[in-house]
């Protein structure tokens, strides 16, 4: 990102710190074999006899959008786990009780979404410790999961995550990766790909305040969610939270 030392000088937040993030831009951990190279403890799938997929929202709560994402799981009788925004759960603690009350589960998604990699090791260490202490307000054992924002991980990050006794989720498959079709095509299509023990990504939140502040309208994500849940249903798959999915077989 251009001027990103300079925004986050002027932020108060602290600087990208080059040995963490060598290169600058275009180094980030976007594939999933550039993730198990720096993170080899890192989640992405389950070997499992069940026919589970996880379901895994990420930046909310949302009063705009994680409302509807409730609505829609509950039609089909899903789990999730939603990777939650430690700020956003405190400024939205009505979301986080009725996420939780639903069966679903909470998540550490850092406290302030912050882009782990660019950041050095302290505040790393207290982004990860906020989130989880925001999640654990509203699911005690919650927070043990981790998953760093846009996936965007670090050899430092890893050794945080480790020490802190936490382990770190990324994804099999991401639905708004393939909303450019159109909501109904997105969702059937990625349903179908779907298969036990993967890990879907989606987004309940669209708007996060901060260093790396957005403002995302979900709508498609919500669309395409009906679509996406029918076609696993019909192939026989359930969705549940990842925590669900990772006691009933081996994380890799």
């Amino acid at each position: 990102m251009t001027g990103l030392a300079g925004l986050c000088a002027l932020l108060a937040w602290p600087r990208v710190d080059e040995a963490l993030h060598p290169g600058g831009p275009g180094h980030e951990t976007d594939s999933p074999a550039l993730r198990h190279d720096v993170d080899p403890q890192g989640i992405t799938r389950v070997r499992t006899s069940r026919p589970w997929v996880a379901l895994t929202f990420d930046d909310g709560p949302d009063p705009r959008w994680t409302p509807g994402v409730l609505d829609v799981l509950h039609a089909y009788g899903c789990g999730a786990t939603f990777f939650a925004v430690g700020s956003n759960v405190e400024a939205h603690p009505d979301l986080a009780r009725r996420i939780v009350a639903e069966g679903h589960r909470l998540s550490n998604h850092t406290h302030d979404h912050l882009w782990l990699d660019r950041v050095d090791q302290a505040t790393v260490t207290e982004q990860l410790t906020r989130g989880r202490a925001a999640v654990a307000a509203y699911d005690r054992e919650g927070g043990e999961l981790v998953r760093p924002p846009r996936g965007w991980t670090s050899r430092t990050v890893a050794r945080c995550t480790s020490r802190l006794g936490l382990r770190s989720v990324f994804w099999t498959d991401c639905l708004e990766s393939a909303l450019s079709d159109g909501p109904l095509t997105a969702g059937t299509e990625v349903g179908m790909r779907l298969r036990a023990g993967e890990v879907l990504l989606a987004h309940d939140g669209g708007r996060v305040v901060g260093a790396n502040p957005q403002e995302i309208d979900r709508s498609g994500t919500l669309a395409a969610l009906p679509a996406l849940l029918e076609s696993v249903r019909r192939r026989g798959l359930v969705g549940v939270p990842v925590q669900d999915l990772v006691a009933a077989g081996t994380p890799h």
